[in-house]
Parts: structure tokens; C-alpha cells; sequence
């Protein structure tokens, strides 16, 4: 269970108190406040006292938000150290945070302390992200070679006299290649829709070889045993791995596969 202390309107001298206490324990550390952010290291920056959340986490990541848009305005991924003191001249809390490589260093200067929460905070739960068939299709699309092979996209969801295909795509030696995807195990009725879609092309194509290729995290053992009788393929794909393309693939048209 979380362990959180609140702290409101703490004065300056106290909240230097409070946010080193629990720096040293590694908590976590919200502070709304108003200040001021400079920044510099690879370039460097400027940002004007405004009212503001400032997060620092146990693993001395600093986020700084601004009351609008879900990215924060500055933050360093990782600090090495940060220290807090008062200028009793500028009359403000001030809090260096250091990273060493690169080097890099934010300072935020704070006037006026809404609020300080320092909280114990345990998290072990594993994140899945759960991906569909048509998100698994738009990333071996624009990424074909996570299929193990150097292969070129043709065209996606080619419709056949069956229904559609996934993935077309040529291999290195201009073979056809079909791709029928999975996005939980590849069970006998995955099999026997590819030969279909195989069958529907050789009966226009008869001068092509055409492969057939199954691409899902696993396979039952009667699918593999079909898969090696009709002679097409297994490609294994590790959806936490795909997961991580999510949003980075840009949409395309065929045109730019015909390209």
C-alpha cells in the first residue's frame, strides 16, 4: 500500500527540508508551484516563472508540466544528482537537477509552494499491450524483414477469389510470398484458408512459384503437421516485440508499395 504525506503551503525553508528528506529516501515527489525552468546541456533554454508540476521519481527521473498537454515543457530522463537549496537574496527554492553523460543541467527556481506530496510508491505488475491482426499486418507490412527475410512489400489485404490476402510480398529470388497472420496461435483453419489463397493464384499465375508463409506467435501441432504436408511455412512473431512499433508506423498507400 502507498504510503503518502501531504505537505500544503509549505514556506520555502521547509519545503527544501521536505524535498531533501525525501530525495535521500527515494520516494516519489509531486510539487505544484510557480517558477522558473533553465536548462543546459546539448542546447539551452529559458522558460518564465508560471504555476506548474514538477515530478521527480524514485529513479530521479524529472518531469516538468505545464497546466496544459500531456508532454512535459522540460525533464531529464535520468538525474545523476540534483540538490536543493535557498537563495535568500533571490528569496527562492532553488533545485539543480545534474546529469553527468551528457552532461546536462535543469534549474528550477520556485517562489511561491502550492503543495508537496512525497509518496512510497511499488509497482511489479507486467504491462501488455494487446495488439490486433490489422496492427500486426500494417507493421510487417512497413517492416517485412522482421519475417526473417529480406522481402518487399506488394500489397496488402489482395483480394483473391477467397477472400483477402494479408501480406503479399516478393523474396529475394522474386518469388511470390502469401502471408496469412495470426495474432493468437495458428491452428489447422489458418492452414487450409493459405492454400486456398495459394490455389486462387496458381490458377492465373501458373509461371510463378508462390510460397505460403503463417506468421503467428505459435502453432499447433496438427497445424504443423498440415503445414510440412502442403509444404509452406512457419514464421514465429513475438508480439511483445511487434507492440513497440505501435504509432510508429506511418500508413501508406499502395502506391508507395508499388514503388
Amino acid at each position: 500500500m502507498a504510503k503518502v504525506i501531504v505537505h500544503e503551503e509549505p514556506s520555502l525553508e521547509e519545503a527544501k527540508k521536505i524535498v531533501k528528506n525525501a530525495l535521500s529516501k527515494k520516494k516519489n515527489i509531486y510539487i505544484l508551484a510557480n517558477c522558473s525552468v533553465d536548462y543546459f546541456g546539448r542546447s539551452s533554454s529559458h522558460l518564465e516563472f508560471g504555476e506548474r508540476l514538477i515530478i521527480i521519481k524514485s529513479d530521479g527521473a524529472l518531469l516538468i508540466h505545464r497546466p496544459v498537454g500531456h508532454s512535459p515543457v522540460n525533464w531529464q530522463p535520468e538525474t545523476s544528482y540534483i540538490d536543493v537549496s535557498y537563495d535568500s537574496e533571490e528569496e527562492v527554492l532553488v533545485m539543480k537537477a545534474l546529469r553527468t553523460r551528457p552532461r546536462e543541467v535543469v534549474t528550477i527556481k520556485l517562489d511561491n509552494i502550492f503543495l508537496i506530496v512525497e509518496a512510497e510508491l511499488y509497482d511489479s505488475g507486467a504491462f501488455y499491450m494487446h495488439i490486433s491482426e490489422k496492427e500486426i499486418r500494417d507493421i510487417l507490412a512497413a517492416n517485412p524483414e522482421i519475417l526473417g527475410e529480406k522481402f518487399t512489400t506488394i500489397d496488402i489485404e489482395k483480394k483473391v477469389e477467397p477472400g483477402f490476402i494479408d501480406l503479399y510480398l516478393r523474396d529475394e529470388k522474386g518469388n511470390v510470398v502469401v502471408v496469412e497472420i495470426k495474432r493468437l496461435t495458428a491452428r489447422v483453419d489458418a492452414i487450409r484458408q493459405l492454400k486456398k489463397y495459394i490455389n486462387s493464384l496458381k490458377s492465373h499465375m501458373r509461371t510463378e512459384r508462390i510460397r505460403g508463409i503463417i506468421a503467428a506467435p505459435s502453432i499447433t501441432k496438427k497445424a504443423q503437421e498440415l503445414l510440412l504436408k502442403e509444404k509452406l511455412e512457419f514464421k514465429q512473431i513475438n508480439i511483445e516485440a511487434l507492440s513497440k512499433y505501435v504509432g510508429k508506423t506511418e500508413k501508406r498507400s499502395l502506391f508507395d508499395y508499388l514503388k
